[in-house]
């Protein structure tokens, strides 16, 4: 069960990825930071999880939280 969680949780993480959205991979560099488990990880993802070495290297992207939820001037004027 363990296994497929993580090896689904790579396949949507790199999905989040190519669709220019960081989300799923913060969430899934924290995963790797704070498990104890170390599981195998895909190449593909190695080589982007090798850009950020830190939480604040998400945040200089603004990608932390998909920016449509973000909210605007525009969401309280009527």
């Amino acid at each position: 069960m363990y296994r497929y969680s993580v090896e689904y949780f790579q396949h949507e993480t790199l999905c989040d990825h190519e669709a220019d959205q960081l989300y799923g991979l913060e969430k899934f560099w924290t995963f790797l930071k704070y498990s104890r488990q170390k599981p195998k990880i895909n190449r593909k993802l190695e080589e982007i999880l090798k850009n950020y070495k830190n939480l604040e290297d998400f945040r200089a992207d603004g990608a932390s939280f998909p920016q449509q939820f973000l909210p605007t001037k525009s969401n309280y004027s009527n």
